[in-house]
C-alpha cells in the first residue's frame, strides 16, 4: 500500500490496528509515525495491515506525514479507529502459561480467563491476542488492566516478554521488582530476537489505585552504577 495510492482516509480505515513500542528504543520510528505515549516509557503506534499484493502483505506504521496530508482525518482519529479495529479484530486472551506451553501437546485449547472461569491462584499468566501477533498491545485495550486486576485479585507485575505478549505475575512477595527486572533483562539479551524485543522494564499494577507504573528497570539501574 504505497502512500501515493491513498486518496482518502477510507482507503486505510479498515486496515488500521495498534502495536506497542518502547519509546526510548524507537525514537526515529516514532518520530515518523502516528503514535500516543501510554506511560511507562511505552507508546501505542497506529499501523496498517498491508494487502497481499503489496510486498506479500505485512504491516506498516501509519506515517505522520500521511496523517497530516489527509484532509478528512487527524492523528487522534487514526489512533482511535486503530484501537477500535484492534479490539474488534485482534481479540485478547489471558491464559495460564502452562496451558499455553502444553496445550498443543494435549490438543486442548487454553482457557481464556477474560471470557470466564477462575484463574488458578498465584499462577503466571500470558496476555496476548488470538493470533499471537503484536499481542502486547492488548494490555492497553480499554479497561484491560483493570479487568486483569479483578481476575488476579491483587496487585500484579507485567513482565514484557516481547512485542507479541506480556506475562502477568501476581504480586505474592516471592520476588522483588529488581529481581524480576534482572530476569527479564537476561531473557531479552539471550532469548528474544531484536525485532521482537519490547523493553526490560517490569511494570506493576496496583489494585487500590488502579494505576500501572514502572516497578523496576534493570537497564537504568545498570547505567546508574557505571
Amino acid at each position: 500500500m504505497n502512500t501515493y495510492r491513498i486518496q482518502s482516509y477510507e482507503d486505510i480505515r479498515d486496515s488500521l490496528r495498534v502495536r506497542l513500542m518502547d519509546i526510548k528504543r524507537n525514537p526515529e520510528t516514532l518520530q515518523n509515525s502516528v503514535y500516543e505515549p501510554v506511560g511507562c516509557g511505552l507508546a501505542l503506534v497506529a499501523y496498517m495491515e498491508l494487502p497481499e499484493e503489496i510486498a506479500d502483505g505485512g504491516i506498516a506504521n501509519v506515517p505522520a506525514k500521511l496523517a497530516s496530508g489527509l484532509a478528512d482525518t487527524n492523528p487522534e482519529v487514526i489512533l482511535e479507529d486503530a484501537m477500535k479495529r484492534s479490539v474488534s479484530q485482534s481479540h485478547p486472551k489471558l491464559c495460564a502459561i502452562q496451558d499455553m506451553l502444553f496445550g498443543s501437546m494435549t490438543g486442548m485449547e487454553p482457557e481464556n480467563y477474560l471470557t470466564g472461569g477462575d484463574a488458578p491462584e498465584d499462577t503466571l499468566l500470558v496476555l496476548t491476542t488470538e493470533d499471537g501477533r503484536l499481542g502486547a498491545s492488548a494490555l492497553f485495550y480499554p479497561g484491560m488492566k483493570e479487568k486483569i486486576g479483578e481476575i488476579v485479585g491483587k496487585d500484579y507485575f507485567v513482565l514484557p516478554s516481547s512485542i507479541h505478549e506480556v506475562l502477568i505475575m501476581p504480586d505474592n512477595g516471592q520476588m522483588t521488582p529488581m529481581e524480576l527486572a534482572k530476569m527479564v533483562k537476561e531473557i531479552n539479551d539471550n532469548e528474544v530476537s531484536p525485532q521482537d524485543l519490547l523493553c526490560s522494564r517490569v511494570l506493576r499494577f496496583r489494585a487500590d489505585t488502579q494505576e500501572l507504573s514502572v516497578a523496576a528497570d534493570a537497564e537504568r539501574r545498570r547505567e546508574m552504577e557505571r
